[in-house]
């Protein structure tokens, strides 16, 4: 039997068996990847291809609100060039209303049970630093006097005719622009004395103001508001006497004590 080769039949060793056999060298070949197949090709151009076109899109987009930005800023500037070089009339701004000057003063309250009623005239026009006065008395609905239980603080007040309305407390130098009586404490009747007003209203808008006659401490006597209040540069009158100024060519007169001959 064989030392070496258990299946090995021959007795007397004749065999071949110890001799080794030839070393022959076996080539190992790299694995490749497999190459994809067709249909997961044609998805990934399908996605790549999708890509570009949402991209293209958004560019798209992009670009078109671009022009209209820059269409719209042309036209505005085109806008302005015409208004600049041609005599379009602009309309005015809004002009203020009694009833501006109501809403102002009281709110949103529309119902009052009393209103004030002038007793004397206004002066139209009123004259700068010439003394006026006005008398009011307190009414209700039906036009009749009433008397107050508790006294009303009663103040005048001067508004501009401008949107929104200035209340006017100082002139145009900065002084106070009212002297005089121009607050009362009053059951019904109010006198305003020797009211002053400095400053004209030709430096304002519309060349007026709105006079209003307001009660400070009782929310139900509706306040009086005079519109068209024109106020002018003082007017001399015909019996004030008027100052000569002195200047330098006027002729001054000499005393001479000696008699004359």
């Amino acid at each position: 039997m064989c030392k070496f080769n258990v299946m090995c039949q021959a007795k007397d060793g004749t065999c071949n068996c110890c001799k080794s056999p030839p070393f022959s060298p076996q080539v190992i070949r790299p694995v490749l990847p497999s190459a994809p197949s067709d249909t997961t090709l044609l998805y990934h151009l399908y996605a790549l291809v999708t890509q570009q076109n949402e991209v293209i899109r958004t560019l798209a987009e992009q670009t078109s609100t671009a022009l209209k930005k820059v269409e719209t800023l042309t036209k505005g500037l085109e806008a302005a060039s015409l208004l600049e070089n041609s005599s379009i009339v602009v309309p005015r701004e809004e002009i203020t209303t009694p009833e501006h000057i109501l809403m102002i003063l009281c709110g949103t309250k529309t119902n009052h049970p009393y209103s004030l009623r002038l007793l004397s005239q206004i002066p139209q026009p009123a004259y700068k630093e010439r003394a006026f006065s006005l008398m009011i008395e307190i009414v209700d609905n039906n036009n009749n006097k009433v008397n107050m239980p508790i006294p009303v603080n009663i103040k005048i007040m001067l508004f501009t005719t401008e949107s929104p309305p200035k209340l006017m407390k100082i002139n145009t130098s900065g002084d106070k622009i009212m002297r005089g009586t121009v607050e009362v404490e009053t059951n019904g009747v109010a006198l305003f004395r020797k009211i002053v007003i400095k400053e004209v209203t030709s430096h304002f808008r519309n060349g007026c103001f709105f006079l209003a006659i307001v009660p400070k401490n009782c929310n139900d006597i509706k306040p009086l508001i005079i519109e068209n209040f024109v106020i002018k540069a003082r007017k001399i009158l015909a019996n004030e006497p008027v100052k000569k100024i002195k200047t330098d060519d006027s002729p001054e007169t000499s005393f001479d004590p000696s008699p004359p001959v």
